[in-house]
């Protein structure tokens, strides 16, 4: 489901970002993953990105989700379609607008706003087939990002300005020798599955694309690299492809994609072999033999149960402690914020220490490492803490390949 963890941006620690940050983020993750594809970045919209964030309020506002608004006596209607919203806000070719969006309750913020729904978002649409082609599609000319969030719900959408005038190399994802990817994808509307009988959780899709001309597979295989154990999949094509009623996906004719049935395992090297026929000029019949084969790693196992100092259940604990975590993988540095406990119920991400005695929280100081991944976890009191009172270092963090790690560990200080 996830992007590989080389691929994110080594950027500082964040937190509190504005709306500006957030979209300079969407911006860049799009065009590394399109610099990683060998194609043209896409430009920012600020026209889009109005229009995007105007969507995303809509969504949760009107608790409508999906490309289409209808819910025209609600305040917060902006328009029908993608094209419609662009031009309400002024977009010179309205006609050429698309769209993605994601929502979740997992992380909706409340209180500090940091860079993990925007990272998410991109990680879940890479895995989603359909929503991975506009992104590493070289007729993205421009884009904007827009995002909201309330009461745990956070909702993504990016748009795209379209120039299907351009054209572009071919482009492979994961991309060869690509370490960190994901193992699994939880779920799309329209199911690229659904018409072979088939049903989510599946493995992380694997696609070929040209952009222009015509293809026809002849064979799409995957195995492990160690023992070429064959990974049964569904193959998708464009003889093959039936999009939802009412819907079309033309525009990818020129992809074949290759989805494996079960998530795929942990720390394991998949080789893959596309073999067809591809045409520049759309015949087939004069069409070309193609065969590409390349390999790529999925990301490790989840974060286990950190080690913690003093240990859980500890007594007699300094009334200004030094509280420490260590963890066996990587974590987001900018998910370290200080984030109440209530927050952290709602899906917020950060660390909260609660006195369990009263419910109060307590203002903490957390070490800031100017790396934008750490593994071990640094909290102090920002106050002398209640003697023999029992308290509880709640977290709910993100990894580097974005998954959450969530838990609690509790102590009882010293007397006076």
């Amino acid at each position: 489901m996830l992007l590989a963890a080389e691929s994110r941006p080594a950027l500082a620690y964040t937190e509190g970002i504005k709306v500006g940050k957030e979209r300079e983020r969407a911006l860049y993750h799009v065009n590394y993953i399109r610099k990683q594809v060998g194609i043209r970045p896409s430009s920012h919209s600020s026209i889009l990105a109005r229009s995007a964030a105007a969507h995303s309020k809509y969504t949760v506002e009107a608790d409508e989700f999906g490309h289409y608004e209808t819910r025209t006596g609600s305040p917060y209607y902006v328009g029908y379609r993608p094209a419609d919203r662009a031009a309400r806000f002024n977009y010179p070719d309205p006609s050429t607008v698309t769209e993605n969006i994601y929502t979740t309750w997992s992380a909706g913020t409340r209180g500090v706003r940091t860079y993990y729904h925007v990272d998410n978002a991109i990680q879940w649409w890479m895995a989603a087939i359909y929503h991975r082609f506009p992104i590493i599609s070289p007729r993205t000319a421009v884009l904007g990002y827009g995002g909201y969030y309330k009461d745990g719900r956070s909702v993504s959408t990016l748009e795209f300005g379209n120039n299907y005038g351009l054209t572009g190399k071919m482009v492979r994802w994961p991309t060869p020798y690509q370490k960190g990817i994901g193992v699994r994808l939880e779920g799309e509307f329209p199911s690229p599955v659904e018409q072979f009988g088939g049903s989510f959780p599946t493995g992380y899709p694997v696609s070929i694309t040209w952009h222009t001309g015509a293809v026809k597979m002849s064979s799409m295989t995957m195995v492990r690299a160690k023992g070429n154990a064959n990974v049964p999949a569904y193959k998708l094509t464009p003889q093959n492809d039936e999009p939802e009623p009412g819907m079309t996906f033309s525009k990818w004719s020129t992809s074949l994609t290759l989805i494996p049935k079960k998530p795929l395992s942990y720390g394991t090297t998949y080789k893959v072999a596309f073999k067809g026929t591809y045409a520049a000029n759309g015949d087939l019949s004069t069409g070309k033999w193609f065969s590409y084969t390349w390999s790529f790693t999925t990301m490790p196992s989840p974060p286990g149960t950190p080690t913690f100092s003093p240990a859980p259940g500890a007594s007699s604990v300094s009334r200004r402690p030094t509280l420490q975590m260590w963890f066996n993988q990587p974590l987001k540095t900018y998910t370290l914020a200080h984030t109440s406990n209530r927050a952290l119920n709602v899906g917020g991400i950060g660390v909260s220490l609660r006195n369990q005695n009263t419910g109060a929280e307590v203002k903490i100081d957390i070490t800031r490492p100017k790396t934008s991944t750490v593994r071990k976890v640094t909290v102090r009191p920002g106050i002398r803490l209640t003697p023999n009172s029992s308290y509880r270092l709640s977290y709910r963090l993100s990894d580097a390949w974005g998954r959450l790690v969530a838990g609690s560990t509790y102590f009882t200080t010293a007397g006076r």
